[in-house]
């Protein structure tokens, strides 16, 4: 069974989560990632850590690492990046996420690899993009979340009368732009390979992705309302996706849990009306804010009536859009996330059997999987080495000048 990717060598410079989550997607749809790490890079195993005895090992790069091969490479050493380029003639894609311009020091940058293979794609995933009053700046998720609108849309808001009176953003779970980066890399590099399998001389490219882009691009809803204000007749348009309304909210039930509402279309709010037992409120779901206030504390106080759990026995035969607010671990024990299979065990030769998030593509024909945990850094290097037909001598002498 041969999967989609199959044939193709990824050279993965990344680190953090944006370009390793990338790289994840492209190794578990069949394509050889090779991880090229510095080993004195501080970051290079994050935490949290499985550890047992002396042995300690990073349970996120459990995750992020799986399926793919790692070897170790100075590339500040001229010989190291004279490996490195030998690499480069064997390879399709390469991925990096330094901060502009850092590669053109290195002399891995697109313009001298293209000259030693020029079908090679070339894909730079950084915070702002390689170009902008912003290229230079150090960035992390919270800041492009921030910048782009997300957080501004991402806060409670207490509905009094007319004014709305708003509280500070809240802190995101999770890395939006980081995995938002990462998903529009994975097309972008996939769409690239498309192109470039099509063209006849086979030429590469080069691949520009900025994070804030990709959550920037994320937001049509905001985009449609900003972008027809002037052109509306005066009509008042809305985004209704942050809990401004009583029909797409979050409520309390009486375990001091949540629920998740979503009844967007009228149906689905006649249904919760049905499931509340309050008919009383069918006709009042897209109400003006001042009236608002009303439903909100009915609904309010119809769901401190029941526990969540008894909730959700009502709304079972409903059409409501009404689901539970859960934690990760709970989540990882619902039971449309096991029917999914979303959570595999993979078996570690340190700790036994370890749980793992599987793909959420669902191939018929090729289905994906977890072919291989998590290397240790370096684990191949001495493999890839001989590959490029580098002798047991040779790879003493390097490692012994901190080549790899």
């Amino acid at each position: 069974m041969q999967l989609p990717l199959e044939g193709i060598r990824i050279l993965d410079l990344s680190r953090m989560l944006p370009g390793p989550y990338c790289s994840m997607i492209l190794a578990d749809l069949g394509a050889e990632v090779i991880h090229i790490n510095n080993p004195r890079y501080p970051y290079a195993n994050p935490p949290p850590f499985y550890q047992k005895g002396r042995y300690r090992e990073s349970a996120f790069n459990s995750i992020l690492m799986r399926n793919k091969k790692s070897i170790s490479l100075n590339l500040k050493k001229e010989r190291a990046k004279q490996i490195f380029y030998e690499l480069v003639k064997k390879s399709d894609v390469i991925l990096e996420t330094f901060r502009p311009k850092v590669t053109n020091k290195l002399k891995i940058d697109y313009d001298t690899l293209s000259k030693i293979n020029d079908s090679i794609l070339y894909c730079s995933l950084t915070g702002y993009g390689q170009n902008g009053p912003y290229e230079q700046i150090a960035g992390h998720d919270m800041n492009y979340v921030g910048l782009c609108g997300i957080l501004n849309l991402n806060k409670e808001r207490e509905i009094s009368g007319r004014d709305q009176t708003e509280k500070k953003p809240i802190v995101p779970g999770i890395q939006a732009a980081d995995i938002g980066g990462a998903l529009v890399a994975t097309i972008g590099i996939l769409g690239a390979i498309i192109e470039r399998n099509n063209h006849a001389q086979k030429k590469g490219q080069y691949i520009d992705i900025s994070m804030l882009d990709s959550v920037f691009s994320f937001m049509p809803m905001a985009a449609a309302i900003n972008f027809s204000k002037d052109l509306n007749d005066g009509i008042q348009n809305e985004n209704i996706l942050h809990g401004s309304v009583p029909y797409y909210s979050i409520y309390k039930t009486k375990d001091n849990k949540y629920l998740s509402i979503g009844a967007i279309e009228l149906k689905f709010w006649h249904d919760l009306c049905k499931g509340l037992n309050r008919d009383d409120l069918k006709n009042k779901q897209t109400l003006k804010i001042e009236e608002r206030e009303y439903v909100f504390a009915e609904l309010k106080k119809e769901f401190l009536k029941k526990t969540q759990s008894e909730w959700l026995e009502v709304f079972k035969a409903l059409d409501a859009c009404v689901m539970p607010i859960k934690s990760f671990s709970k989540a990882c024990e619902d039971p449309q996330i096991i029917a999914r299979k979303m959570v595999v065990s993979l078996d570690h030769p340190k700790f036994g059997y370890l749980p793992n998030i599987s793909s959420p593509i669902k191939y018929s024909r090729t289905p994906l999987s977890i072919r291989s945990p998590a290397p240790k850094i370096g684990h191949h290097t001495k493999e890839i080495l001989k590959q490029l037909n580098y002798s047991e001598e040779e790879i003493r002498e390097f490692k012994k000048k901190g080549i790899i």
